[in-house]
């Protein structure tokens, strides 16, 4: 089993359907000796989700708790043909790190070319930074496109280790999948898709997936948290700031 050090798909109580507040999924990552997470609720377009609020307040969070890094971010919902979004781009300042998912709450499964044309979209969208559960057989896809795309855009793309347990039939699309990045040279990202807190680090199956492609450590974000740092930051991303710290300034400045 490789060493990783970052989980960047993880849900909180907020969504409506997971089961631990954000301390503790926290205070679970220090346990394993995480060193970051990212919280990345459910867009606001799936039922039970947060509304756009949530994200606005996510800046009194700090960017580290328990000696783990916290990216606050969003799975938002891809809820068209054209790819369209649920991200709230009026707080989009607020988010750090952005994925996009096809969820069927949000969007029935259609055929493959018009699923297809909707990750598509979600991808050459420049605020979105990977794409989530691709191995989902509930929707036919033209894999290929997908990953040309992902390669040009330089948009990362998720291997869910949840798929394996949740969404029945993924792990030959997953395979596939990473054989193919690997093929590609197209870096991917780990997430356990964590609804309960004992899930949160663990990528078993994703492992053994990589291990039997032959997967190049180097393409794998995981495994250092500066990749995902300096990923986000050359998108001009600003990462774990703090409010307090204006305040802070203030007060030295008032001094």
């Amino acid at each position: 089993m490789r060493k990783y050090v970052l989980d960047a798909h993880t849900h909180t109580i907020a969504c409506g359907h997971a089961y631990n507040t954000v301390t503790e999924l926290i205070n679970a990552a220090a346990q394993k000796n995480l060193e970051m997470i990212c919280i990345t609720e459910h867009g606001p377009d799936l039922p039970g989700a947060p509304t756009p609020l949530f994200f606005a307040n996510y800046r009194v969070i700090p960017g580290k708790i328990n000696n783990v890094q916290l990216l606050k971010g969003i799975e938002s919902n891809i809820i068209d043909a054209d790819g369209s979004t649920d991200i709230p781009m009026a707080f989009i300042d607020s988010l750090e790190i952005i994925s996009a998912s096809l969820h069927t709450p949000t969007f029935k499964p259609q055929t493959k070319a018009i699923n297809t044309g909707a990750v598509l979209g979600a991808i050459a969208n420049p605020q979105v930074d990977f794409i989530c559960h691709l191995g989902n057989p509930t929707y036919e896809l033209d894999y290929e496109a997908i990953l040309q795309d992902a390669k040009k855009y330089n948009t990362l793309i998720e291997i869910n280790n949840g798929s394996f347990f949740i969404r029945k039939g993924s792990k030959p699309n997953c395979e596939w999948i990473a054989n193919r990045c690997k093929e590609l040279e197209i870096p991917i990202i780990i997430g356990s898709d964590t609804h309960f807190a004992s899930d949160i680090g663990d990528f078993p199956y994703v492992d053994k997936v990589l291990d039997a492609v032959g997967f190049p450590d180097e393409l794998i974000i995981n495994l250092e948290s500066k990749r995902l740092i300096d990923y986000l930051e050359s998108k001009g991303r600003v990462l774990f700031a703090d409010p307090r710290e204006y305040a802070q300034e203030l007060f030295l400045i008032n001094d």
